[in-house]
């Protein structure tokens, strides 16, 4: 009979359920932001309310769906290319690079002379 032993991979992130410590950090402080933002909203503005749903809910609503997506985004891609695709889009790092100018090389001495080609003057020539 076998026994399976557990792996652990040292090269990858520790994952709860799915997510990484960063991640769950986002989520709790989202959820507690949502939850504050949404009750003060609620005692700035008590009568706002969007297809009878107070403001307060959505302001909340809104905040955890947008932790939602900073928390989904690195399992699509790495974060490396979400930073540099906000920073292109934004026009932070520029698109084209454009070489810096380089002086030409210097010989040591102005009197040396580079040899020319040499041609091979072969002909054979066919009498008519």
């Amino acid at each position: 009979m076998s026994v399976v032993h557990r792996v652990i991979v040292m090269n990858r992130p520790l994952k709860i359920r799915g997510f990484t410590l960063l991640q769950w950090t986002v989520m709790v402080v989202a959820v507690a932001l949502a939850f504050y933002f949404g009750s003060q909203v609620a005692s700035w503005v008590p009568d706002w309310k969007i297809g009878n749903v107070p403001l307060g809910a959505w302001v909340g609503i809104l905040i955890l769906c947008g932790a939602a997506v900073f928390v989904a985004a690195p399992t699509m891609k790495p974060m490396v290319w979400w930073r540099n695709m906000l920073a292109y889009r934004l026009g932070i790092q520029p698109r084209q690079y454009l070489p810096k100018s380089e002086p030409a090389i210097v010989y040591l001495d102005a009197s040396i002379i580079d040899p020319g080609k040499k041609v091979m003057e072969t002909y054979i020539a066919v009498e008519q």
